[in-house]
């Protein structure tokens, strides 16, 4: 292989980092900006395109990650298979934004985030040029990290600029899909360079079956909250659901900078279930795991410990409070949706048994949904415990899953042993540190950094106290690099 997970894993975190780090400077802005109430209609707005966008994406995310990397060794089916995915993304796209439209007029009508739906809905239109996927197949993650820069970076100072006021609610929303766009069409055009399309050997029948069960896994997460969103605009009002988006935005954000190395390894672990030997591909996806654990438990942990002051930092203030208790509850919910990302996308998905998980998938769905009906009608029913039920039923689909792996996939792997969730009962300790810190400590920006500080070196320390393998490995591939940049450096 040309080119290594470590490079691509970094131009991945780089581009991560910056979808976190500019957000954090903008989002208080925007927030103190648009108000709550604004910010539950900007969150139903997000919802309804989010569910149709999974209809519309139609699963080539995943899929066609998986199926262009099988081939990229020859153009000539790489070329075929891109262009029967986008020929049925296209035809997919077109369906469902007119479907969209018609659901948004029909039945939403008469609220006040009418107008909202429907100019976020340009952005299922814009889903015609979304082809990041060819990108990460092929491994083109510099392309990826330079490009998104630059327009995350150019989006964030107009916002700044030009967003003040409540008044500028909507020119906010026509930036957001200007932006969008621009990102989408930048990437066609450098895929459309790179080669044309083969209209020979369309294989469209063969490819929509398993794509429409990978709807349903791969948006898994994104179904279960608009289940939820709904509800609660519903049942409470949209702007709760506008409090239960801060939240989620914020877990979101750090759940995508986690993603980071089972994004970048998904490719070469087909490759290499595909072309080499399941041993080989064990033996990654063992260190993977490894590191990922490492880093998802301190960070569900840790931002369970500065909910409050995220909430407040993030929303410019105590208008947003109401979010706390949410924001505590969807940090935990994350090790759930970590963990299922790797038994569904790096395991399940990569051995085709996408139709099975998509039961699974489902099972949980009702789960989810019987819960919330429980809550309405004992009168428990608010934001927080609602997430709470989807935290509850995503642990049944984990624990489906991983039966699914065990007896079916017969799979040799233990996922639930200590050298893995070792990195949670160290991540503990967070807790009683906070809850010092913060009883003492009572300016929300200094208690937060404190907090983190604290916690981070503690948890270093005791990597390094017990020579944890993986750290230890980790560190010392920095510490090399470090030195042969330095080397470089000063032979210049």
């Amino acid at each position: 292989m040309s080119k290594s997970i470590a490079k691509n894993a970094v131009f991945s975190a780089i581009l991560n980092i910056c979808n976190i780090a500019l957000p954090i400077i903008v989002m208080p802005v925007v927030y103190g900006a648009i108000k709550s109430t604004l910010n539950g209609y900007l969150t139903m707005g997000e919802t309804f395109t989010t569910f149709f966008m999974a209809f519309a994406s139609f699963g080539v995310y995943q899929y066609g990650l998986r199926e262009v990397s099988k081939v990229r060794h020859d153009d000539k089916k790489v070329r075929q298979t891109v262009t029967s995915l986008f020929l049925i993304t296209t035809s997919a796209t077109i369906i469902v934004t007119i479907a969209y439209a018609l659901y948004i007029i029909l039945y939403h009508n008469n609220d006040p985030y009418f107008y909202t739906c429907m100019v976020m809905g340009l952005n299922l239109v814009f889903n015609l040029f979304n082809v990041e996927w060819i990108n990460e197949a092929l491994e083109n993650y510099n392309f990826i990290a330079l490009k998104t820069m630059i327009v995350k970076i150019v989006y964030n100072i107009l916002t700044l600029c030009f967003v003040r006021t409540e008044g500028d609610f909507l020119f906010y929303i026509y930036l957001t899909l200007g932006i969008n766009f621009i990102n989408n069409i930048a990437s066609f055009i450098y895929v459309k360079r790179k080669f044309k399309f083969d209209f020979s050997n369309l294989e469209i029948i063969k490819h929509i079956k398993p794509m429409f069960f990978l709807v349903i896994l791969t948006n898994t997460y994104f179904l279960y909250t608009w289940l939820d969103k709904t509800f609660i605009d519903t049942e409470i009002g949209s702007t709760q659901a506008g409090y239960y988006g801060v939240a989620q935005k914020v877990e979101t954000m750090v759940t995508v900078l986690m993603l980071t190395i089972t994004q970048v390894s998904t490719a070469r672990l087909s490759n290499y279930l595909g072309n080499y030997s399941k041993e080989t591909y064990l033996n990654l996806l063992n260190k993977i795991i490894k590191v990922y654990f490492m880093l998802l438990f301190p960070a569900s942990i840790g931002l369970f410990c500065v909910s409050k002051q995220v909430i407040i930092i993030v929303g410019r203030g105590e208008q947003f409070l109401p979010a706390v208790p949410i924001m505590m509850a969807f940090s935990i919910y994350m090790l759930s949706t970590g963990i299922d990302s790797i038994i569904a996308n790096q395991i399940i998905y990569l051995f085709g048994k996408e139709k099975k998980n998509t039961m699974l998938t489902l099972i949980g769905g009702v789960v989810n949904l019987i819960l919330i009906v429980f809550l309405i009608y004992t009168n428990m029913f608010t934001a927080t415990t609602t997430v709470l039920a989807t935290l509850i039923a995503n642990i049944v689909v984990i624990a489906l899953e991983y039966r699914l792996i065990k007896k079916e996939i017969k799979l040799d792997i233990h996922l639930f042993e200590f050298r893995n969730m070792k990195y949670l009962y160290y991540s503990l300790v967070f807790i009683p540190i906070t809850f010092f810190i913060n009883k003492y400590i009572l300016n929300t920006i200094a208690s937060c950094v404190l907090d983190v500080t604290a916690c981070g070196g503690i948890y270093f320390i005791i990597l390094l106290i017990t020579k944890d393998k993986v750290f230890l490995e980790l560190l010392n591939t920095v510490i090399k690099r470090a030195n042969i940049l330095l080397r470089r450096k000063e032979s210049i």
